[in-house]
């Protein structure tokens, strides 16, 4: 199962304490996302998919430094680039179903909307959710 994750207050909870594992670039992991990360990379394909300008090849290797395999990083550039290409009415802010991607974690409730409408598969978790792993986990195991 190819499985995205958005950064930004989803692996990264911004303004929250989380020193679970730092990247390169100082960002702080949510707690529970680097073994949860690392489990998951065993039996599936892990993407992150940010609106954010992180450089790919960078976020790749620092994840790779904590033993997480990111297949790819689609990042905002690379979204923009991919939609203009489809000539959407109404641009979503992700579109994973581009990417072959089973499905997606995000915080946004937008984009939990944006998959409804535009078919592609989204699990959001809030920032305040103790048990977004077992939530995570559990949307895997009923794909």
């Amino acid at each position: 199962m190819r499985i995205s994750f958005d950064m930004d207050d989803t692996l990264v909870p911004r303004g929250r304490d989380s020193a679970e594992a730092v990247l390169l670039n100082g960002d702080r992991l949510r707690k529970g996302a680097l073994p949860l990360l690392r489990e998951l990379a065993q039996e599936h394909e892990l993407w992150i998919y940010t609106t954010s300008y992180r450089n790919p090849w960078y976020l790749r290797f620092s994840f790779w430094l904590k033993g997480v395999r990111i297949r790819k990083v689609v990042n905002e550039a690379e979204h923009q680039r991919m939609i203009r290409k489809y000539g959407f009415d109404v641009q979503p802010s992700k579109y994973p179903k581009h990417y072959g991607i089973d499905l997606h974690v995000d915080d946004s409730r937008g984009v939990l909307e944006e998959g409804r409408q535009f078919g592609f598969r989204v699990i959001q978790i809030d920032l305040d959710d103790d048990g977004w792993v077992d939530k995570v986990r559990t949307a895997i195991h009923l794909a």
